[in-house]
């Protein structure tokens, strides 16, 4: 594992506002809510996931990668502007391939879209409409996974298990490939009552070293 310190990394001698081009992958932060420093994994625009040190142990809370792990979560604009940088410790190369910091946060986010609460036997049948799925801007052409854990919601929004699934190609999955996936995995827990509006999947963690993905609506948990 390698360090840097506050010291030979963003040194400044004023204390200026931080932005985007100053988070990276296994930065410190001491956060002003919080009296334990985080870790960053992975972040984009809108949200960082974050290990979180436990003075108990003592060390970073994800001591194993072989279980079920939801990383912690924060708005970036928040880390920015009441997060203190200290230092940077590197992931190892090990670490870094199974956490997948490059895998999306969001995928397959359609708002004109409702999850099937009949279970779709083919792609064919769901999504049934291709042009909106080829024509979505927001929406990446490929999860670059070979396999992924996919986590279903109950009647209420709580989670459930979540599902080992496995792309045709092995380069990753197509839009319309994981979203027939999730419906037929969602299919089952739907009620008459929606606790969602449109589709999408969104990164939850890891589950036995492997990315894992939670179903939902076109919005995250978090309302991103």
């Amino acid at each position: 594992m390698t360090y840097a310190f506050a010291s030979d990394v963003h040194s400044s001698p004023t204390q200026r506002t931080m932005t985007l081009n100053d988070l990276h992958v296994g930065a410190v932060f001491q956060p002003q809510w919080d009296t334990r420093p985080l870790r960053v994994i992975a972040f984009d625009e809108e949200t960082v996931m974050y290990d979180c040190w436990w003075p108990h142990i003592p060390g970073w809370g994800i001591e194993s990668l072989n279980r079920h792990i939801a990383y912690y979560r924060v708005p970036t604009s928040l880390l920015l502007s009441k997060g203190e940088y200290l230092r940077t410790e590197e992931y190892t190369e090990v670490e870094l391939s199974i956490h997948r910091p490059d895998l999306p946060f969001g995928f397959a986010r359609f708002p004109n879209i409702e999850w099937p609460t009949v279970c779709p036997v083919s792609p064919d049948e769901f999504p049934n409409d291709s042009s909106t799925c080829a024509s979505h801007q927001s929406s990446r052409l490929r999860l670059d996974a070979a396999k992924i854990y996919l986590q279903p919601f109950g009647p209420k929004g709580s989670s459930k298990s979540g599902v080992m699934i496995e792309a045709e190609n092995p380069a990753g999955f197509t839009v319309r490939e994981i979203l027939w996936h999730a419906a037929r995995l969602q299919s089952p827990f739907l009620r008459e009552i929606k606790v969602t509006t449109g589709i999408g999947i969104y990164r939850s963690g890891i589950q036995r070293k492997l990315p894992s993905y939670y179903i939902w609506g076109s919005k995250s948990r978090m309302g991103m």
